[in-house]
């Protein structure tokens, strides 16, 4: 690990990447300039070929901030790389174009990592637009536990409905999250607020290009803890984030792209045999699920959390995620 920072004419390089948010670039971009106070940063905004305006309005508004065309949608990965080529800062963050600043947190964050030259990785503390709080990081996902994560519910399910097992409301990970009242050591970061030093960008490389979008940041992250980087969670930096994690749980088009990017890490990081076992973890999971929609047809739905239908739709979805195998972008993708 190489604790030395390079010469750098800011402390932060701040990089977003845009693709037809011109109203949620617009509101990041006025919070970052009202904000940030006691540190030197550049900001640079990388577009997908946005078609709603959203470059003009940079120009517009925002002359400060260096805009980068990328001519067509590369996805964040890509897109990122060309932030990081122009990046003058001693540390890089990678923003959400749907997050605000809450408070001055990114000076806090490159004031942490100045105090610690031996974190790789600072994040903040996240909250929804209404106030609640959000979780900020998670742990890492080995093979085992990964594969088991279509697996393990649905087994817990048909033993409710046969009786064998209470039904329980459990609460949700967001319902229990908690604010720490110090920074705290942490797996991995969301990528929604990511700040990263430099010298550890140049130690373990830029992002993966071949992660089009969905595990860009996991893979980072991982990059950095095995090369001996530390990564902290900051929790009175605080930022707002419009989480859109739900999604419907069919087969779309973009659960696809997620799904492919998580069998490109775990093939990349723990070889065949991982991505055999997620793939193997998926099949099983839809087999499950179309039991599931068999027993809640014969013996109804009222011990079952979803109907007949709805676990057979998730048959379907789970089925063609254990059976991709075609490369799956975004028509306009490269």
């Amino acid at each position: 690990m190489n604790t030395q920072a390079p010469v750098s004419s800011y402390d932060l390089t701040i990089s977003v990447v845009s693709y037809n948010t011109k109203e949620l670039t617009r509101r990041c971009l006025q919070a970052v300039r009202d904000k940030t106070q006691d540190i030197r940063y550049q900001v640079i905004v990388v577009d997908n070929e946005s078609k709603d305006g959203t470059p003009e309005m940079i120009e517009a508004e925002f002359p400060e901030v260096t805009l980068i065309r990328s001519g067509k949608n590369r996805g964040f990965s890509s897109a990122t790389n060309l932030a990081l080529r122009q990046a003058a800062g001693r540390y890089f963050l990678l923003l959400g174009a749907d997050t605000a600043l809450k408070n001055d947190a990114l000076s806090m964050l490159v004031a942490f990592l100045d105090e610690h030259p031996d974190t790789g990785i600072a994040s903040p503390q996240l909250y929804y637009p209404d106030g609640r709080v959000q979780t900020s990081h998670y742990p890492f996902r080995y093979p085992e536990k990964r594969a088991m994560r279509e697996v393990a519910p649905r087994i817990r399910e048909i033993k409710t409905i046969l009786g064998l097992r209470k039904i329980e409301n459990r609460l949700s990970e967001e319902e229990t999250a908690t604010v720490p009242d110090e920074p705290i050591q942490v797996q991995r970061p969301r990528g929604v607020c990511f700040m990263i030093r430099m010298a550890c960008v140049k130690e373990i490389g830029p992002m993966d290009s071949n992660l089009f979008i969905f595990a860009d940041e996991v893979d980072w992250a991982w990059r950095a803890k095995q090369a001996g980087w530390k990564r902290y969670m900051v929790p009175f930096a605080e930022v707002y984030h419009e989480n859109h994690a739900s999604v419907s749980k069919e087969a779309t088009l973009m659960k696809k792209v997620q799904m492919q990017s998580v069998y490109y890490f775990f093939y990349k990081h723990f070889g065949f045999n991982a991505w055999l076992r997620l793939r193997a973890g998926n099949l099983v999971g839809a087999l499950l699920a179309l039991l599931l929609s068999l027993m809640t047809s014969v013996l109804g739905s009222k011990r079952s959390k979803l109907s007949a239908t709805e676990h057979f739709t998730e048959f379907k979805a789970l089925l063609v995620m254990a059976l991709l195998t075609k490369k799956v972008l975004p028509p306009d993708a490269v």
